[in-house]
């Protein structure tokens, strides 16, 4: 039993290992900052349509409401000095974006 438990142990590394290569093969591209927002802004609202702009900003696409420009790397500077100011930002970014209240 002993020496099952050790070899399980000293497998264990390399097939996580194993693992995560193989997730990172399968990204055909590396994250971005308007990837990044957009799946939040798709969390958050999955009715709502987010198209990236030649410049790298976005633009929301709401039912019966205007498009909505998002200037990307204002987030990302923000995201940038630290998880609270990157939390404000983006709640701030996702309240903008709320449908209005009827």
């Amino acid at each position: 039993m002993f020496h099952f438990v050790m070899t399980s142990i000293r497998s264990w590394p390399a097939f996580a290992l194993g693992a995560a290569l193989l997730t990172l093969a399968s990204c055909s591209q590396p994250p971005s900052w308007q990837s990044l927002l957009t799946s939040k802004i798709l969390a958050q609202y999955p009715g709502y349509e987010v198209r990236p702009t030649a410049e790298g900003n976005v633009v929301v696409r709401r039912p019966d409401q205007a498009d909505a420009p998002i200037d990307v790397n204002a987030i990302a500077q923000f995201c940038q000095r630290g998880t609270r100011d990157c939390d404000y930002a983006t709640d701030q970014m996702l309240l903008e974006l709320a449908p209005p209240r009827k």
